[in-house]
């Protein structure tokens, strides 16, 4: 059982690294935005990047700090009925939804998104909705990252939830 909880353990790491090392490009979409505002209301000479730069980074930070969100219990639950439970039945709930729906659902997320990046580095796909008109395989490939990354801490927290109902105790 320890080796699993500390393989728990590194997953939740690494997430959290991930996360707070992508944070860091808030400091980039800044220094984008503020060029920008700077570029079309003092100069009148607005960019033609700033507006896919700022989407792309923060898709970025949406996708790659799902996976950290759910290690920390950071995602919303209905508060109405879920706040009122013991945390057994929080567990057994989460444990039942993970099996109902959030396997299955990101399974055929996951599954669509493979071909559509692949088709998308292949072709070398631009973009058509800005007018810089850059290669967005980048952008798709790390939507399809953070999807698996958030499924593989789904996995962690099932499991945990799991273990905790069989054994009982402390929730790993």
């Amino acid at each position: 059982m320890k080796p699993l909880l500390r393989v728990f353990s590194y997953v939740d790491k690494f997430h959290e690294f991930v996360a707070k090392t992508t944070a860091w490009l808030i400091l980039v979409l800044i220094f984008t935005m503020t060029y920008e505002v700077a570029s079309r209301y003092l100069f009148n000479n607005p960019t033609v990047w700033s507006y896919d730069l700022s989407y792309f980074l923060s898709s970025l930070f949406l996708m790659f700090g799902m996976a950290y969100t759910m290690s920390i219990k950071g995602h919303v639950n209905i508060d109405i009925f879920y706040g009122n439970f013991s945390p057994r039945v929080k567990a057994a709930c989460d444990v039942g939804f993970a099996l109902l729906l959030f396997f299955p659902l990101w399974y055929l997320i996951i599954a669509t998104m493979i071909p559509h990046v692949q088709f998308s580095i292949n072709m070398n796909e631009k973009s058509s909705f800005g007018s810089w008109f850059p290669i967005i395989w980048p952008y798709k490939l790390w939507i399809l990252t953070g999807l698996i990354l958030l499924f593989i801490q789904g996995i962690v927290e099932f499991s945990r939830d799991l273990i905790w109902l069989i054994k009982g105790g402390e929730r790993p």
